[in-house]
């Protein structure tokens, strides 16, 4: 599996916009600087939970395939003789 730099994902826009925005409404008196300070820290943990899935695999496909038909096994080797 093939993982983008982070810079090229949109949870890193993502991140970056809450940041922005959190500001912006702190700066404006729209929201308490505490309460933003909690929006971006939730916001860059979601992010850091999400790049560490995804460059770890955790949450890939097992590496056994289920098959829809029945399972067959080749038939043992016959005994050899001397």
């Amino acid at each position: 599996m093939i993982v983008k730099a982070g810079v090229k994902t949109t949870e890193f826009w993502t991140t970056v916009l809450v940041g922005i925005g959190t500001v912006a409404a702190a700066l404006a008196g729209e929201l308490a600087p505490r309460y933003a300070a909690i929006a971006s820290a939730i916001s860059v943990a979601a992010y850091a939970i999400s790049r560490a899935i995804t460059k770890n695999g955790a949450l890939s496909a097992p590496a056994a395939v289920a098959t829809t038909g029945p399972v067959t096994t080749a038939p043992p080797n016959p005994p050899q003789t001397v």
